[in-house]
C-alpha cells in the first residue's frame, strides 16, 4: 500500500473542531492541544488558530519539558495585538500545561475532545471521497481484492476515533494492520512517561470496563489501574453511548503487544486477575468464554469447579455450552458427563437450548446393579470424608441425576448425606476448601428438590431454608426467588396455607432480575399461588394464575402439583368427574414419574377429593397414612351418617398441617356432637368459629356445604358475603355410596397381576396382549374401583372383597 497522503488542514479541517467550538466557552483566544500523535491535534489547532503561524509547539524530551517561561513569553507575544486572533499551543504529554493556564486564559483540549465520533467519521469519508474524485489518490489500488465494508460504526469500535488509523480504514478498509501500526508508535510515546509500572497498560487485559471490574481488578506486582474516566482522558478508553465506555480493538491489540514485549513473564498473573475481577462482580460467563476459546480444559474445569452455581443461577445457557465444550467432563477423576443433563435439565429446554428436554425413564435404573451409579455413589463417599467445592459438586450431581432417574427415594437419602457434607465443608477452616454463598445455596436447594419430591417435608423445609440464607448472604436474586418459591409450595403441601402466603410475598422481587428461563424460577410460586387462590375459592384469580402456566403439564420436577392444582380449580368448578378421570390418565402416561413420594400422595389426594365431590361416598383407601385422606375419610363417613366411624379417621395419622388440623377439629366437634343444621346449638357454633379462625380456609368450611351448614356458618359470622356467593356456587350432588363393582374377567386378570406387583409392561408379556390394551384395561379397572394407582386399586379391591 502507498503512504497515505492526507490533505493539508485548509482543504480537511479536523471532523472535530466543530464540536469543540460548539461547546460553551468564555471567549479564550488560547487553546492548549494535549493529545497524543495519530490523534492530528496539530490539524485541529490549526484550525482554532487559522494558521501554521499560529500554533506553537511544547515538546516533552526525556521527561523535561521545554523552557515553559520561554512558551509563555512567547505566547504572550502572539496575544499582545487584542485583533491579531487567536493562538493555540501543541503540547506533549508531562508539559505543565497549568503554568500556562495561569498565565493565560485558556481552553484546553484533551483526546475526548479530538477524538471522533460516528458521525465524525462519516464527516471524514465524505470529506476524503471529495478529495479523492479530485484526483488525489489516498491509497493505491488493490486489483482483484475489493475493499470490504467497513460501517463508520465498526471504525470506531475498531479505532475509537483516532484520526490517522480512521483515515487509513476509510483509504483501505483491508489496512487494519497498517491502521494498527500507525497508532502503536503514537500511543507508546505518549504512554511511556508515566507508564513506567505497566499500571495503565495492564488495562488492554480487561474485557470490559465498569467501576466494579477495575476495582476488582488487581494482579499481584502492579499497581492500582486508572479509573475508567482517567482512562478516557488518555484517549484510551471512549464512550460507548449508554453511560458506560469501550477499549478500541486496535488500542487494545496496542497495550497487549506492549506487555507481551515488554513483561511477558506477568502477562499469566494479568490473565489471571481478569479472571478473578470478572467472576467477583458476576461475570463468570465471560470468564468460562474467554477459557473456552483459549482451549484450555484444565482452566475451564477448575472454573466450573469453583463458579458452576453461580452460572446455573445467572446464566445456564452459558454453562450447558461450556460443559458442552469438553471433550469429556470429569469431577473427582470421575467421568460425569452421562450425569451432567440431570443437573443441567432442571430448567425450560426452549430457553435452554444446550439442554436435552428433560422425561424420566419408562424404567427405573436398578440402583443395586447398576455400576455407574454406584461408583458415583463410592466417589462420593470417598470425597464425603474431607468435603470440599469438588465433593459438593459431585454430590449435586449425584441427587440430581438420582430423581431424574426416577429413583426419589435413592436420591432423598443422597440429599441427606449431601447436607450433612455441606453443613461439614461450610465448618471448614482452610481458604482452599471455603465454600462459596451461592454453592451452598444451590447445593442447598437441590437437596432440599430431592426431599421435597420424596415426601420428606420436614427435611426438605430445613434444606431450603439455609439454602434462603445462603441465597441471600450470595445476593443470587434468582435463587433466592427459586427457594422462596419451594418454600411456598412445600407449605401447600404441608397444608400451611399462612406460610404459603409469606413465601410467595418474597418471590416477586428477586424474581424481577431473572434473565433465563423465567418461568422456571417462578413455576413453584405460581402454583402455590394459585392453590392459596382455591383455598379461598376464588376461581377468578386461581384460572389468572393458572393461564401463565403451560396450558398442558410439562415436564418440571413438580408437575404433579401443577396437575392437582388442576383437578382442584375443576373441582371447584363442579367438574369433579372428568378431574378424577385425568388423574387416572396422567397415571398411565406417567408411570415412572407418578412413583415419586410426593407425587403420588397430592395426586391422590385430589382424586378422592374430587370423587367425593361427585357425591361417590366410596371409602378412601390409604387413608391412615395421609392427613388429608384422612380428612376426606371422616368427611365421607359424615355425609354417610356414620358418625362412630368419622372420629376413628380422625385419630390418625397425627395432623401437622395447619389447615389439616383445622378441618379435622371441626369434623371431630360435629362427630362428636352428631348435631345438624337444625339441631345445632350456639355453642357448637361459638366452638366451630373458634377453630376455624385458628387458620381455617374458605375451602374447608365447603366440606359442610353437602351437609347444609353454609346458612349457620353465615349467620354465626365464619364467612362474609363474597364467601357466601363462593360457598352457594359449589354443587350439591346427590350421595351415592357404590355397589362392588362387576369386574370382566380380562379386569380381574390384570388386578391379580396388579395385587403380584407387576409393571404394566410385565402384564402384556405375561398375557401376549399389547401393552396400549394392558393400558386401557387398567384405566378401566381404577375406574370401576374409584382408584388412582395400582396400590389404591389393590386396595379397593380388598375393600370390596374381590
Amino acid at each position: 500500500m502507498a503512504l497515505l497522503s492526507l490533505p493539508d488542514p485548509d482543504a480537511l479541517p479536523h471532523p472535530a473542531l466543530p464540536r469543540f467550538r460548539d461547546s460553551p466557552d468564555a471567549g479564550e483566544r488560547l487553546l492548549v492541544v494535549r493529545a497524543p500523535a495519530g490523534t492530528e491535534a496539530q490539524r485541529f489547532a490549526h484550525g482554532w488558530a487559522g494558521g501554521p503561524d499560529r500554533i506553537l509547539p511544547w515538546p516533552v524530551q526525556n521527561g523535561q519539558a521545554a523552557d515553559t517561561e520561554e512558551i509563555i513569553s512567547r505566547v504572550g507575544a502572539l496575544l499582545k495585538d487584542p485583533d491579531a486572533g487567536r493562538v493555540a499551543v501543541v503540547a506533549d504529554q508531562g508539559a505543565p500545561v497549568g503554568r500556562l493556564a495561569a498565565a493565560f486564559p485558556a481552553r484546553l483540549a484533551g483526546p475526548r475532545d479530538v477524538l471522533l465520533t460516528e458521525g465524525e467519521i462519516l464527516s471524514l469519508a465524505a470529506d476524503l471521497s471529495a478529495h479523492r474524485s479530485r484526483d488525489t489518490p489516498l491509497a493505491a489500488d488493490h486489483p482483484g481484492r475489493p475493499p470490504l465494508p467497513l460501517t463508520p460504526r465498526r471504525i470506531h469500535l475498531k479505532t475509537g476515533g483516532w484520526f490517522l488509523p480512521v483515515a487509513i480504514l476509510l483509504a483501505d478498509p483491508l489496512g487494519v494492520q497498517t491502521a494498527r501500526q500507525s497508532l502503536f508508535s503514537a500511543l507508546m510515546r505518549w504512554l511511556h512517561p508515566q507508564d513506567a509500572d505497566g499500571s495503565i497498560s495492564q488495562a488492554g487485559y480487561l474485557p470490559q470496563f465498569t467501576e466494579e471490574v477495575i476495582d476488582a481488578f488487581r494482579p499481584q506486582g502492579f499497581g492500582a489501574m486508572p479509573s475508567p474516566r482517567d482512562l478516557e482522558s488518555l484517549g484510551l478508553l471512549v464512550r460507548d453511548g449508554t453511560g458506560g465506555w469501550f477499549m478500541p480493538w486496535l488500542v487494545q491489540d496496542c497495550l497487549r503487544d506492549a506487555m507481551q514485549e515488554g513483561r511477558p513473564d506477568r502477562v499469566a498473573e494479568l490473565n489471571r486477575a481478569v479472571d478473578e475481577a470478572l467472576a467477583a462482580t458476576g461475570h463468570i460467563e465471560a470468564v468460562v468464554q474467554r477459557t473456552v476459546f483459549a482451549r484450555d480444559w484444565n482452566r475451564l474445569e477448575d472454573l466450573l469447579l469453583e463458579h458452576w452455581a453461580d452460572l446455573f443461577v445467572w446464566n445456564e445457557p452459558a454453562l450447558a455450552s461450556a460443559v458442552n465444550s469438553f471433550p469429556r467432563a470429569q469431577v473427582a477423576g470421575i467421568d460425569v458427563t452421562e450425569f451432567l443433563p440431570g443437573l443441567l435439565n432442571s430448567t425450560d429446554p426452549d430457553t435452554v437450548p444446550f439442554s436435552v428436554p428433560f422425561t424420566l425413564p419408562a424404567q427405573r435404573p436398578d440402583f443395586a446393579r447398576d455400576e455407574a451409579l454406584q461408583r458415583l455413589r463410592a466417589e462420593t463417599t470417598r470425597l464425603y470424608r474431607t468435603p470440599d467445592r469438588r465433593a459438593l459438586t459431585l454430590g449435586t450431581i449425584e441427587v440430581a441425576y438420582l430423581r431424574r432417574a426416577g429413583l426419589f427415594t435413592e436420591s432423598a437419602d443422597s440429599a441427606v448425606r449431601l447436607n450433612v457434607a455441606l453443613s461439614a465443608a461450610l465448618s471448614a477452616a482452610l481458604p482452599s476448601r471455603q465454600i462459596r454463598p451461592v454453592m451452598a445455596a444451590f447445593v442447598g436447594l437441590q437437596a432440599g428438590i430431592s426431599l421435597h419430591l420424596a415426601d420428606r417435608l420436614a427435611e426438605a423445609k430445613s434444606a431450603y431454608e439455609k439454602a434462603f440464607l445462603w441465597s441471600l448472604r450470595s445476593s443470587a436474586e434468582p435463587l433466592i426467588a427459586e427457594v422462596a418459591g419451594k418454600l411456598a409450595l412445600l407449605s401447600i403441601h404441608q397444608g400451611n396455607t399462612d406460610r404459603a402466603r409469606f413465601w410467595v410475598a418474597k418471590v416477586e422481587r428477586p424474581l424481577a432480575t431473572v434473565r433465563w428461563a423465567r418461568n422456571v424460577a417462578a413455576f413453584a410460586a405460581d402454583v402455590a399461588s394459585a392453590h392459596l387462590a382455591l383455598t379461598e375459592l376464588d376461581l377468578e384469580t386461581a384460572r389468572l394464575v393458572l393461564d401463565q402456566l403451560p396450558a398442558d403439564l410439562d415436564t418440571d420436577e413438580f408437575w404433579a402439583s401443577h396437575a392437582a392444582l388442576l383437578v382442584r380449580a375443576a373441582s371447584a368448578e363442579g367438574r369433579g368427574a372428568d378431574a378424577a378421570r385425568w388423574v387416572l390418565g396422567w397415571r398411565l402416561e406417567r408411570p415412572a414419574a407418578v412413583q415419586s413420594p410426593l407425587a403420588d400422595r397430592i395426586l391422590s389426594e385430589a382424586f378422592h377429593a374430587a370423587r367425593i365431590g361427585t357425591g361417590d361416598l366410596t371409602v378412601v383407601p390409604g387413608w391412615d397414612r395421609s392427613q388429608e385422606l384422612a380428612d376426606l375419610e371422616a368427611l365421607r363417613c359424615l355425609l354417610k351418617g356414620d358418625p362412630d366411624s368419622a372420629l376413628r379417621a380422625l385419630r390418625t395419622p397425627e395432623r401437622t398441617g395447619q389447615r389439616n388440623r383445622t378441618l379435622s377439629a371441626l369434623l371431630g366437634l360435629l362427630a362428636r356432637t352428631r348435631v345438624t343444621p337444625a339441631t345445632v346449638t350456639e355453642s357448637v357454633v361459638r366452638q366451630m368459629a373458634s377453630i376455624h379462625h385458628r387458620g381455617g380456609a374458605l375451602v374447608d368450611l365447603s366440606a359442610f356445604h353437602a351437609l347444609g351448614w353454609t346458612p349457620v356458618f353465615r349467620r354465626a359470622g365464619l364467612v362474609d358475603d363474597a364467601g357466601l356467593v363462593r360457598l352457594e356456587r359449589l354443587t350439591r350432588p346427590a350421595l351415592v355410596e357404590r355397589e362392588v363393582p362387576a369386574l370382566t374377567s380380562r379386569e380381574r386378570e390384570v388386578l391379580q397381576s396388579l395385587q403380584e406387583g407387576m409393571t404394566r409392561r410385565e402384564i402384556a408379556e405375561s398375557t401376549y396382549r399389547s401393552e396400549n390394551t394392558i393400558k386401557g384395561q387398567i384405566r378401566s379397572l381404577y375406574a370401576k374401583l374409584g382408584a388412582s394407582s395400582a396400590a389404591e386399586a389393590v386396595e379397593q379391591a380388598r375393600t370390596f372383597g374381590l
